[in-house]
């Protein structure tokens, strides 16, 4: 699966203009309404939400599978890291194969780098923003995860990533492009403080050389022609 599109809404264009741009040095399109970012293979969009927008998204990024401690050290330098209530800053998983590192952008949405060791994608030199590969998990909330989960899977033809469905938390996809699919209100890793909320969202994904549109909430999952 792959993230081809991704559209947030948020209620500050200008300081997210400023936070992709100089933190995370991608290239942006900015206008009054919309900001558009080239997050390597995908194209990560923000429009302008109304007054009373209120919640924050999760998504991820993955980085080179041999860039986690260079990417760390690069933007630790630019902006705090999210750590658990023991303290820890870098995150392993061994069903993964995976390490992780978070952190918010402007707007208070939880921001990932995943380096996934069994995707072949090594590369050399100093990291910066042109070594962010594309979005690859984006978090869809959920009051009924299962149900969600297995209208996902049957209309995509795609499966549970790496473990039991469960109504608490279920990731569908593959290492290049994850839906993450959590029980509303549950608290976004490392100790975030920013629950999982029912927010709007559109998301433009390849399977299988068939492109779909997920557009929420309520989620309705599109083909595209």
């Amino acid at each position: 699966m792959n993230i081809l599109r991704l559209e947030l809404q948020t209620k500050d264009l200008q300081t997210q203009k400023d936070f992709y741009s100089n933190i995370l040095e991608l290239p942006v399109s900015f206008s009054s309404e919309r900001l558009e970012v080239k997050a390597g293979g995908t194209e990560l969009v923000f429009t302008q939400a109304e007054d009373d927008f209120n919640g924050a998204y999760h998504f991820a990024f993955n980085i080179p599978e041999n860039q986690f401690h260079a990417s760390k050290a690069w933007i630790s330098s630019r902006i705090p890291l999210l750590r658990d209530v023991e303290g820890n800053d870098e995150f392993s998983s061994d069903n993964w194969n995976s390490h992780s590192l978070y952190f918010k952008d402007s707007a208070g949405n939880v921001l990932e780098f995943i380096a996934r060791h069994n995707l072949k994608n090594s590369m050399g030199g100093y990291f910066g923003g042109d070594q962010i590969l594309n979005i690859s998990e984006i978090g869809l909330p959920s009051e009924d995860v299962l149900g969600l989960a297995d209208e996902i899977c049957a209309r995509l033809g795609v499966t549970v990533f790496k473990q039991t469905a469960s109504e608490a938390f279920t990731p569908i996809g593959d290492d290049n492009g994850l839906l993450i699919l959590p029980t509303k209100g549950r608290i976004w890793i490392p100790n975030s403080g920013v629950p999982a909320k029912l927010l709007p969202v559109k998301v433009s994904l390849e399977v299988d050389s068939k492109q779909w549109k997920v557009v929420g909430v309520p989620y309705i999952l599109q083909p595209l022609v």
